[in-house]
């Protein structure tokens, strides 16, 4: 009896942790941004222009919502400043930026790199790999959660290559896919069929690791 009570508690356990890590909690508050190279007096210009990914429209620190924010501000904390304007941002938007907090500022927690310098095109997703293999495909081998969505589901499998990517990043996200965090990848999905049935890929077009903080 301790045995099979052992085993549930455990497929529980893996069941509540796998859920825990598709909530929106995982995958919120997700930016792309673009220093703002305007001439005019700070801090209205010289901050930067943030985007929600996977929105048509994004909630401004005032409260309305517009294509894109200027935030007068971006706090790094303890992560590294990205050298260009390619990575993807996970942070927190909040008043202030001027007197009347009407600007904004992003408070970062999340830096992500673009593996190389292609556009990103299509949706944004988070991904790992499920560590199932089968004997024929395909085969539903990772699980896709959309940013700033809930929407979730497995796929067969995900191609890289598009991202135009070194091979050494590729060996990097292909062992980020095995953890907890995963990797974010921008792309879309292209049926794929064989003994098995059918099912879709998701062939990314750019794909993002998790950037290191910031030295000391």
């Amino acid at each position: 009896m301790k045995f099979f009570t052992f085993v549930g508690a455990s497929l529980l356990t893996a069941v509540l942790g796998s859920l825990a890590l598709s909530q929106p909690a995982s995958t919120s508050a997700f930016y792309t941004f673009r220093r703002d190279v305007r001439r005019c007096a700070s801090p209205r210009c010289g901050g930067y222009f943030i985007k929600a990914v996977n929105q048509s429209r994004t909630r401004c620190a005032n409260n309305r919502y517009q294509s894109e924010c200027y935030v007068a501000n971006i706090e790094w904390g303890a992560q590294a400043e990205p050298e260009n304007d390619r990575a993807l941002l996970r942070g927190t938007l909040r008043p202030g930026g001027n007197r009347w907090g009407r600007l904004g500022v992003l408070r970062v927690s999340e830096v992500w790199e673009a593996a190389s310098a292609n556009q990103p095109s299509g949706i944004f997703f988070r991904v790992r790999d499920r560590g199932i293999r089968c004997i024929a495909a395909p085969c539903a081998t990772h699980h896709e959660v959309k940013l700033n969505s809930s929407a979730s589901r497995n796929v067969a499998g995900v191609d890289l290559a598009g991202a135009g990517a070194p091979d050494n990043t590729l060996s990097d996200a292909n062992a980020a896919m095995t953890t907890a965090e995963g990797i974010l990848v921008s792309g879309s999905h292209a049926p794929v069929s064989g003994p098995a049935g059918r099912s879709q890929m998701l062939k990314a077009t750019q794909f993002y690791l998790r950037a290191g903080k910031a030295r000391q």
